[in-house]
């Protein structure tokens, strides 16, 4: 920028000293007189000077190159009228190509239009198939599930056949050793009196064991059916005690079981069909144990051994902004670096960042409830990873919006937060009695 500065300063200097004013002097009859020529009056004269040369020379230039140009234009005009002429004959031959074209596509419509009339004839057809197929198919589930219902009543019959021919036996065993000391007694006839008495009295003694063993065998049923019933009242209260309804959540589980009200339970305490009291006892187990498996799904234990509750669940002010928000879950706070352990068995289906949650665990424990562990240090599991119930999952920290060491903790049951420090508050009664 400077050179171009000095440049245009000295063509100022150069101008300025090649335009100073200049005095002519005529001299005429012995008079002599000067005329003065300013600088304003040079620079015209230069400039018109300038142009006028220009002008000459582009005269000049274009007189004795026009004989060269408009040679030029007539070879290109010759070529161009070649070109036009080899354009006109293919332009020709292409006319005829598309009349034979034409014809062609002419045909194919006429065979489009009947495909098109076809394919609307199958569309017709195959939405007719669809919508039988799918009566067909509601059908068949129908008679799956049926199938299903038949099965399981199948299995509970064959269960109790087995047990009654199990029982049968041991009395037809029983009445054979009975005919064979009798046949056996029939052979001496002058012990045939007293053998006589000494079998009836060993049939009543029979008679009376078999009383005895199905009394014993009904009280040690009802004994277990009180004891399965006694655990099924307190664990059906333990969860009814965080807020949710047990009988829901195994209509979901299993609604083929749970759908129509759960087993019966026999109003009188008199149960003289031993058959009976073997099918009740099956539905309290089976309801037992499904119970169990939905308490190793509800987190009723903190995810953190030794913690300090900084931050309750609900209406709270922002620790942040000190504005009055909802707060969706427990902070809990802890020594950096602390264990956080899974408080149930399920699957994890987040572990990564997230937003103002920081490094975050997801873990679903199925019957639609959902942990998550927010503001970690670091995560020990990864997506699809399962878990159990006290497996680590990772390490308190102070990630993203956070102001210190803690873990949040939620619990959302159909996506819904609910406070988890009535989770933790139950799990006192879990091992009581």
């Amino acid at each position: 920028m400077n050179w171009l500065l000095g440049f245009v300063k000295g063509v100022g200097r150069y101008l300025a000293a090649a335009t100073e004013s200049r005095d002519v002097v005529i001299r005429r009859r012995g008079t002599v007189k000067y005329l003065t020529i300013s600088r304003w009056v040079q620079i015209p004269a230069f400039v018109g000077l300038v142009g006028f040369l220009g002008w000459f020379a582009h005269v000049s230039i274009v007189y004795y190159g026009y004989d060269a140009i408009i040679k030029s234009k007539n070879e290109d005009l010759a070529r161009a009228i070649s070109h036009n002429r080899s354009l006109t004959g293919k332009v020709s031959d292409m006319q005829s190509e598309i009349t034979d074209v034409a014809g062609t596509l002419k045909k194919s419509h006429h065979n489009l239009v009947g495909l098109i009339t076809q394919n609307d004839n199958f569309n017709a057809e195959l939405k007719k198939l669809k919508s039988e197929l799918q009566v067909s198919e509601r059908k068949r589930g129908e008679q799956l599930r049926r199938q299903a219902a038949l099965n399981a009543q199948l299995k509970g019959l064959e269960k109790q056949l087995e047990k009654a021919e199990k029982y049968t036996g041991r009395l037809y065993q029983k009445v054979d050793e009975a005919k064979s000391e009798l046949t056996t007694a029939l052979v001496d006839k002058s012990a045939f009196a007293s053998a006589r008495d000494w079998l009836q009295k060993r049939v009543d003694r029979l008679e009376l064991r078999i009383k005895f063993m199905r009394k014993s065998q009904k009280a040690a049923l009802a004994a277990v059916s009180e004891r399965t019933l006694h655990d099924i009242r307190k664990i059906t209260g333990i969860i009814e005690s965080v807020g949710l309804k047990p009988e829901k959540l195994l209509q979901a589980y299993k609604p083929e079981l749970y759908s129509t009200g759960g087993p019966f339970i026999p109003a009188g305490k008199d149960k003289t069909v031993l058959e009976d009291d073997d099918a009740i006892l099956e539905q309290h187990l089976t309801h037992w144990e499904d119970l169990k498996k939905l308490m190793r799904s509800v987190p009723l234990i903190a995810p953190i051994d030794h913690y300090n509750l900084s931050s309750r669940f609900g209406r709270r002010r922002d620790p942040m902004n000190k504005k009055w928000a909802q707060h969706q879950g427990l902070d809990l706070a802890s020594k950096p670096r602390s264990t956080i352990f899974a408080p149930a068995d399920g699957k994890v289906v987040f572990a990564g960042w997230k937003g103002r949650y920081g490094r975050v665990i997801e873990i679903d424990h199925g019957f639609g409830i959902v942990t998550r562990y927010g503001h970690l240090r670091r995560t020990s599991v990864k997506r699809g990873k399962i878990v159990k119930i006290g497996d680590k999952i990772g390490e308190l920290g102070s990630s993203g919006r956070s102001t210190g060491p803690h873990v949040h903790y939620e619990i959302r049951i159909n996506n819904k937060p609910v406070d988890p420090l009535k989770f933790i508050k139950a799990s006192k009664n879990v091992f009581k009695g």
